[in-house]
């Protein structure tokens, strides 16, 4: 009779865990395809932001750097 029961919750326990990781491979399966159509579908319809960042900025704040290194290089050397 145990026999019997311990082979049933073996077979009970194969079947659940064979179950649940079916279930997983099925849902990770299904995320790949949500990532595609999310990459390829919707960026196309909605494309994401571009940084608006431009050159003529970046200049004028590398040259108020410059000038404020000059200047601190002149106040040190005065001391």
């Amino acid at each position: 009779m145990e026999g019997s029961v311990f082979a049933k919750s073996v077979e009970l326990m194969v079947v659940g865990m064979g179950m649940t990781f079916t279930f997983l491979i099925i849902l990770v399966c299904i995320m790949k395809v949500l990532q595609f159509v999310v990459e390829g579908f919707l960026n196309k319809v909605f494309p994401p932001a571009q940084p608006a960042a431009s050159a003529a900025a970046t200049a004028v704040s590398d040259d108020k750097i410059k000038i404020a290194i000059a200047l601190a290089a002149a106040k040190s050397m005065a001391k």
